[in-house]
């Protein structure tokens, strides 16, 4: 599925009827507090009851956190897989008459146990390789694992091209600093990506960045937020967190130890083939001017100007992009020693 122009955030709720319609199908006994949370797009809710806290996550009605049933299914689907073999993820719950998904007025979505565990914002070393090992026994998992029940969203290289073709106008049409030159940057670094058909993959999760990571006394207690999730290069998904976890000091800086530590974590599960060694750079790459495309639409629309100037430090002069083609020689000499 080709995403056309989206709003990152709708800033959708539901009614209080609708809310306690899809709470009433449930054994809460007694409700005591319902917290509206802020995210970039779902309607989530965090609900305390007698017996615990639970959170809510709903798609938006409108596109691109839309989702159907069909993919709320593949998504539960998934996280079953994961915990049938042990890795550390959070179930949806069951409703009164044996259902997990919830639908009400074309939001779909699902209610699962709520822990006050955190992400580390600034992990150290051993927290970073511990995120490594987790996330290459997660790919062993998941290579060549596809949910029966389809995702229409999906978020690689072909599908990120069309988007972006189709969301120029918009961006060029838009108050956005630097457009032209933001522009041209993200099709010089779109069209210099390539990445082979037969490079390993699976279901990934997407967006596996700190933020999704939590921690209780120094070990992961759980990977959220699996709505992005679908069947791609688990390279792709390695970029992704490699982006999220090795630059430092407020996006200004890569740090190479932190990568270092994030493979010696990933290879005590899993080995990169020497094609992903390959193409991880440019994995790299391509998160990075993912997020760059999604933080400029959400500017455009939620008007946020941290959202603008991360758009423009992702690609511009000196930026992400830049910084990781000046770091190449030594990212490479740190592969090749794996």
């Amino acid at each position: 599925m080709v995403l056309s122009f989206f709003k990152m955030l709708s800033k959708q709720t539901i009614s209080h009827q609708d809310l306690n319609k899809i709470l009433k199908n449930f054994n809460f006994k007694k409700i005591i507090s319902i917290e509206s949370i802020p995210t970039s797009g779902n309607i989530s809710y965090i609900i305390t009851t007698s017996f615990g806290k639970y959170f809510l996550r709903l798609c938006p009605d409108k596109e691109p956190r839309f989702r159907s049933v069909n993919e709320i299914s593949a998504e539960i689907e998934f996280l079953y897989h994961l915990r049938r073999n042990f890795f550390p993820v959070l179930l949806p719950i069951i409703d009164r008459k044996g259902k997990r998904i919830i639908s009400i007025r074309n939001h779909n979505g699902y209610i699962r146990k709520f822990i006050d565990d955190t992400y580390r914002e600034n992990p150290k070393l051993e927290q970073i390789e511990e995120f490594g090992q987790a996330l290459g026994r997660f790919h062993s998992l998941t290579e060549n694992f596809n949910t029966k029940n389809k995702r229409e969203h999906i978020f690689d290289l072909n599908e990120m091209k069309e988007f972006f073709k189709k969301n120029r106008e918009h961006i060029m049409n838009s108050d956005f600093k630097s457009k032209r030159k933001f522009i041209s940057k993200i099709n010089s670094v779109l069209s210099s990506l390539d990445f082979p058909e037969n490079l390993p993959s699976g279901t990934i999760h997407e967006d596996l960045g700190k933020r999704h990571v939590l921690w209780k006394d120094e070990k992961i207690s759980a990977v959220i937020d699996f709505d992005r999730a679908y069947f791609g290069k688990l390279v792709l998904d390695l970029g992704q967190a490699c982006r999220g976890w090795c630059f430092v000091k407020n996006w200004t800086k890569w740090n190479n130890e932190n990568f270092k530590h994030l493979l010696k974590g990933y290879y005590k599960r899993r080995e990169l083939t020497e094609s992903e060694k390959k193409y991880l750079i440019d994995a790299i790459k391509f998160g990075i001017v993912e997020r760059a495309i999604s933080f400029c639409l959400r500017f455009i629309e939620a008007r946020d100007q941290e959202d603008e100037k991360y758009a423009l430090q992702s690609v511009l002069e000196n930026g992400l992009i830049d910084i990781v083609d000046k770091n190449k020689i030594k990212i490479e000499k740190i592969l090749e020693n794996f």
